[in-house]
């Protein structure tokens, strides 16, 4: 839950307007795949690094 609460923090910050809110369900699969993708940081293809990019964008993560 704390992740959760954490992206909606961020969200309030940082979120350009118009910009639509994640719903719970939509940060817990995109955090997996960020975990996911993390997890292999450094070992990413191209493609994969680019979707990490991604996700640290939507969730507004900084570093995996």
């Amino acid at each position: 839950m704390k992740g959760y609460h954490e992206y909606l923090e961020l969200y309030a910050y940082f979120a350009v307007p118009g910009t639509p809110k994640l719903s719970r369900a939509d940060y817990d699969t995109l955090h997996a795949e960020y975990v996911q993708l993390a997890s292999k940081h450094p070992n990413l293809d191209r493609d994969e690094r680019a979707r990490l990019g991604e996700l640290k964008a939507v969730l507004y993560r900084d570093k995996p």
